[in-house]
């Protein structure tokens, strides 16, 4: 397949060894720019009273405060960011490490912003639902620079390889989170903020415009953003072709299973939702927030009629 960024061999063996790669260098100042704004535009995109096309998702920071956590979906609304990810680069990077043609599956764009939660450590496959079996490579974007200090990821290498337990919540089992070494991932993108720079976090990338590459089966966390400054991640997850454009399909399912926060229903359970697609992320918060909400209801409920 065309492209324009060319794995090498050495790049391929070592995210077969180890279940992830960094590139570094893969956009320009100018593109890192356009990435920005794209961000901006997808953040800006209106709280619809109808359910629509994208998804928003809410988290309670650390101040109490109802703040975005993440938007997904949004690539055909945003032109820019439909050519990125559907584009020949980032398509061409995950065929040749795929070894096969891949097509977008699905697109999320975490923020993070400044006092926002982390999330747990997780395996993504479980929660594809009826395309947790296919084979699926996501890539990381950092549009802002990502780092341990405002809640950069970190991984275990080679754990793709491994039978990793997962609890009963969906997240990886304590015993086994606590016996890894992980690895923080920095990922920079244009100029640096004040917080990157302890030599220790130099190792996995130290150029503008980075980006990471894993699979589903690939043990990965971060924790949460402890600086002052907002930080936005793009996902892009792919699957093979062979196995079919599946990214409406399995937006169509999330959406019925799992809405965006501001359009559920009162009442409604959305517990089997969150638990496929909220598992170990601070939008658990919001669940939280309105289980207890309804609690209160029930008891007050429950109180008025003795």
């Amino acid at each position: 397949m065309e492209t324009n960024y060319i794995i090498s061999r050495q790049q391929h063996l070592f995210f077969e060894e180890h279940g992830y790669l960094v590139i570094t260098n893969g956009f320009t100042r100018e593109e890192i720019e356009k990435h920005k704004i794209w961000a901006k535009v997808v953040r800006d995109l209106p709280q619809t009273h109808e359910p629509c096309g994208y998804l928003q998702y809410q988290e309670i920071n650390n101040k109490g405060e109802r703040v975005l956590c993440r938007v997904e979906n949004f690539a055909e609304e945003v032109f820019g960011f439909n050519s990125l990810l559907r584009g020949m680069k980032l398509v061409g990077i995950v065929s040749q490490l795929a070894n096969t043609h891949m097509v977008l599956f699905k697109d999320k764009l975490n923020y993070k912003s400044a006092g926002a939660g982390g999330f747990a450590a997780h395996v993504d496959r479980v929660g594809y639902g009826a395309f947790s079996n296919l084979k699926h490579l996501s890539i990381a974007i950092a549009i802002d620079p990502a780092h341990t200090g405002n809640g950069g990821i970190e991984v275990v290498p080679g754990s793709h390889k491994m039978d990793v337990p997962i609890g009963a919540d969906n997240t990886l089992e304590k015993s086994w989170v606590e016996a890894q070494q992980w690895v923080p991932v920095d990922l920079k993108s244009g100029k640096s903020d004040l917080l990157i720079q302890s030599a220790k976090h130099r190792n996995n990338g130290v150029q503008k415009g980075d980006m990471l590459i894993f699979g589903t089966s690939f043990a990965h966390r971060s924790g949460p953003n402890l600086s002052t400054h907002d930080r936005r991640v793009i996902y892009a997850t792919y699957n093979r072709a062979i196995d079919g454009d599946n990214h409406d399909a399995y937006y169509l399912e999330r959406a019925k299973r799992y809405p965006s926060s501001h359009h559920r229903i009162p009442g409604v359970d959305y517990r089997d939702g969150s638990a496929s697609y909220a598992y170990g992320t601070p939008m658990l918060t919001i669940e939280n927030l309105e289980s207890n909400a309804t609690a209160g209801k029930n008891d007050n409920d429950n109180g008025s009629s003795n």
